[in-house]
């Protein structure tokens, strides 16, 4: 039998891995979403930075280009490095690359960082995308990845010229390691504070939650008590009319999950299984005294309405949905394995297994008790009556099954009346239901 875990801790364990989840989410959908707002910050404060040093430099070409005998790259060069020795160099990064060009994209001057080393990939890219690059009369900026290196794309129109479309501007900025870092830097604080704040608020909660679960767990609990108590009760009721005494139930009950769990019968099924053994016979409280408790042999019409009580039976158990799965057994119990049975004549395999298993340790219940009408076969006896009816009666495949344990079950409980069987019904129910008073277990 595998080691069963409580409802609560099983709850417990599932939120926390859950809140953990959720933190983890939360904290990669805010890394992404704060290293992408932060790189966006950075980058526009370089298009702040960037657009005063290219008014800047507009100004200083205009000027230079309005002067007799111009020579429009060393008026470029003039112009980028103005003042006289300054790069244009922002604490964001600095413009690398500088390109002049015609309305028909040809090239006429050209300014080089002398010291930048990403040069090639980014007049690889130029020329890649010179000729299907737009044409603006304002300044636009685009961000863009070469070599793994961050840099904005900066395109604008420099200069009106009489006759052409004018002169266009095509620059490359490249962002400082610093910017980057700062960036990287900014989005960690955001996770780390993004996570705190998920983290605190969890553990606000945690208890809050644990506390509800534990009230609902015990609320399960007590409601699946109280469901027993209540299929105890009603199968101890059914008895007392039947006879003198419960025994009756708590011993088939027993036989048939020895039976299922020597077939290995998952929970779910013997959990029905030990329904409908309790309350096969619910369905007598539906049959007049004068034929439920009429010794002497019952004629054809008598018999025919003491079967009605599996009918009865079938009706009182689907008034419960927690009852409801135990019509494997009350309403199949009397099924013969031959089709010889009632009420349905079904045969074989068309009999629910939990019906086949309960005909025979009811059976085998009956043989061995002591009745108003009959005193208790010996267990040798017993097993020779069955024997006949195998393939008849009984499935001979569970038949087989059963003798291999029902001998140790006829010394431990047959005609047992005592606490012994109350107490055996609690392990079953603890096995099978739940653990304790405080614990459901799933």
């Amino acid at each position: 039998m595998v080691k069963k875990t409580p409802l609560k801790k099983i709850i417990q364990r599932k939120l926390l891995f859950r809140l953990s989840l959720t933190i983890l989410g939360v904290a990669f959908f805010f890394a992404g979403f704060s290293y992408y707002h932060s790189t966006n910050m950075i980058t526009n404060a370089v298009i702040q930075a960037s657009a005063a040093r290219i008014d800047v430099v507009q100004g200083r070409f205009k000027e230079l280009m309005s002067r007799p005998g111009a020579d429009i790259t060393s008026v470029l060069q003039d112009a980028v490095n103005y003042p006289p020795g300054k790069n244009i160099h922002i604490d964001e990064g600095e413009f690398v690359y500088v390109m002049l060009h015609s309305g028909d994209r040809l090239r006429i001057g050209i300014y080089e960082h002398p010291d930048y080393t990403g040069l090639d990939e980014i007049k690889k890219y130029l020329t890649q995308t010179l000729e299907t690059s737009p044409q603006y009369d304002q300044l636009d900026y685009r961000p863009v990845t070469l070599d793994g290196r961050q840099y904005i794309d900066i395109h604008s129109k420099l200069l009106e010229r009489e006759g052409t479309s004018g002169i266009f501007l095509r620059a490359i900025f490249a962002l400082s390691e610093q910017a980057i870092h700062s960036a990287h830097k900014l989005a960690i604080r955001i996770v780390l504070y993004v996570i705190g704040v998920v983290l605190a608020t969890a553990l606000l909660i945690y208890p809050v939650i644990t506390h509800l679960i534990n009230k609902l767990a015990d609320f399960s609990t007590g409601l699946l008590t109280a469901h027993l108590e209540t299929m105890e009760a009603l199968g101890a009721a059914i008895a007392k009319r039947d006879s003198d005494t419960d025994s009756h139930n708590y011993r088939v009950t027993i036989y048939a999950v020895s039976l299922g769990e020597k077939l290995s019968m998952d929970e779910s099924p013997m959990q029905c299984l030990v329904k409908g053994a309790f309350l096969h016979d619910v369905g007598k409280i539906g049959i007049r005294d004068n034929i439920l408790l009429n010794k002497a042999q019952l004629d054809e019409n008598e018999f025919a309405i003491m079967q009605k009580h599996v009918i009865y039976g079938l009706d009182i158990i689907k008034q419960s949905s927690w009852l409801r799965d135990a019509e494997d057994v009350v309403g199949s119990h009397h099924e013969k394995y031959d089709g010889s049975g009632y009420p349905t004549g079904l045969k074989s395999d068309e009999i629910p297994l939990n019906a086949r298993i309960f005909a025979i340790v009811d059976v085998f219940d009956a043989l061995t008790s002591k009745r108003p009408y009959k005193e208790p076969f010996t267990y040798e006896q017993t097993m020779a009556i069955m024997g006949k009816e195998s393939s008849l009666h009984f499935d001979p495949s569970l038949l087989d099954k059963f003798k291999c344990i029902s001998g140790e079950l006829y010394d431990e409980y047959a005609g047992c009346e005592d606490s012994r069987l109350k107490k055996k019904l609690l392990e079953i129910t603890d096995r099978y239901f739940h653990s304790g008073i405080d614990t459901l277990l799933y």
